[in-house]
């Protein structure tokens, strides 16, 4: 590791800092890649479905709304809007739900299948509730006016018969202790049917409707006996029979006045748990789709807090590696520097040793100069030397030639 250069270094460190910059930058992208499928799927799936959901609801009070108006229609002109208007807002619901059961986003909410198919159900009880309320408030409509009239026209004639009663029976019933029972009699029956009668106009509960007009029917038995037996023994009531004959038939035939109007009641009951059942029926709908809206609620916070948190572990993530980076680089520039005083001492003690063997050779040098230069002076007096030997050796020869001579 020693034997690589500080520029080399330099180089890793840069390559490092580069390295560190990339995997950053890719770790950002796939964060916002999250962040971008997250918002992705809440705006194509989850607030889509949401106002489907509304759209729903919308149409859902719609409905409940037109069911009031419909109950509550005065004519048949009236009717005929409010049952169009009530046919309109059940068809915009039935295609709500149905845009919702073939959305794709339904594949996110598995949960919502079952609520859709009971909401379809309900759908289906709506229509079936609403066809027959329809046909019970025209038949409602068309026999109020007749059953109010002739309801009207009995009561006119019971009071017209205990009028007559009362004016041309009292004297009678006052002279004779018989008569007087009779008259008794008659009036106590009368009393217990207008006592009937009106029950049979205030009750609300079928059963008991049907028990007041048969115990009125069982009084008019006894009635008819003791009214005839009066009329027999007081000849100034001889205008009450035709009273008594109407009334009789009001009572008790199938075409009177008290079967058409126990019939009219029973519609108009009917006619109440329909309403009820229709209100019932929406409010289950209501309560459903308030479910489905908690679901949908529910995921879309789910991905939101999702994103919040995913925010906030690449937030805490920054804040804790800008000052891990910061402090790597601090301490690899605090060790280049440092590297680069060791190589400069160094250099500078290599300096120093050149300058000292600078010297040293510069003194040899000189040494050795003057070593050649004494050299070249004993060989120069070598040199004089032998020429002098070589004069010598002359002289002796020319000498040694002479005594030859001689």
């Amino acid at each position: 590791m020693n034997r690589i250069s500080v520029i080399h270094r330099l180089y890793a460190g840069f390559g490092l800092l580069c390295l560190i910059i990339v995997c950053w930058g890719t770790f950002n992208i796939s964060i916002m890649s999250s962040f971008s499928g997250a918002t992705d799927r809440l705006t194509s799936d989850v607030f889509p479905l949401s106002g489907s959901i509304q759209e729903i609801e919308a149409h859902r009070s719609e409905t409940a709304r037109y069911s009031v108006e419909v109950v509550a229609a005065g004519d048949q002109k009236v009717l005929n809007s409010q049952s169009d208007r009530l046919s309109g807002a059940l068809s915009k619901l039935a295609d709500s739900l149905d845009a919702v059961a073939a959305s794709d986003s339904m594949a996110m909410f598995p949960e919502l299948a079952e609520v859709n198919e009971s909401a379809n159900v309900r759908l289906a009880e709506l229509q079936r509730s609403v066809k027959a309320i329809l046909g019970i408030k025209r038949q409602l409509l068309s026999v109020s006016d007749s059953v109010n009239s002739g309801l009207s026209d009995f009561l006119a004639n019971n009071g017209e018969m205990k009028r007559t009663l009362v004016r041309e029976g009292t004297e009678p019933a006052g002279q004779d202790i018989y008569i007087r029972d009779l008259f008794t009699t008659v009036m106590e029956n009368l009393a217990n049917i207008e006592l009937l009668i009106m029950q049979m106009v205030s009750t609300e509960n079928p059963s008991e409707l049907n028990a007041i007009v048969e115990n009125l029917r069982f009084n008019t038995s006894t009635f008819e006996q003791d009214m005839s037996a009066l009329v027999n023994e007081v000849p100034r009531l001889e205008g009450l029979p035709s009273l008594v004959e109407r009334f009789l038939a009001a009572v008790n035939d199938d075409a009177g006045i008290i079967s058409q109007y126990s019939d009219y009641r029973q519609s108009r009951l009917e006619l109440d748990l329909l309403a009820r059942k229709i209100d019932l029926s929406l409010s289950a709908m209501a309560s459903e789709l308030d479910e489905a809206r908690k679901i949908v609620a529910d995921r879309a916070s789910a991905s939101v807090f999702a994103l919040d948190e995913t925010a906030l572990n690449s937030e805490q993530l920054v804040y804790w590696l800008l000052p891990l980076v910061v402090l790597i680089a601090l301490a690899r520039i605090g060790s280049a520097v440092g590297r680069i005083h060791q190589g400069a001492e160094h250099i500078r003690h290599g300096m120093d040793e050149q300058e000292n063997v600078s010297q040293s050779v510069a003194r040899q040098v000189s040494e050795i100069s003057a070593s050649v230069a004494e050299s070249l002076e004993s060989i120069d007096e070598l040199v004089t030397t032998c020429d002098r030997l070589e004069d010598s050796v002359t002289s002796i020869e020319s000498l040694m030639a002479r005594f030859r001579i001689l």
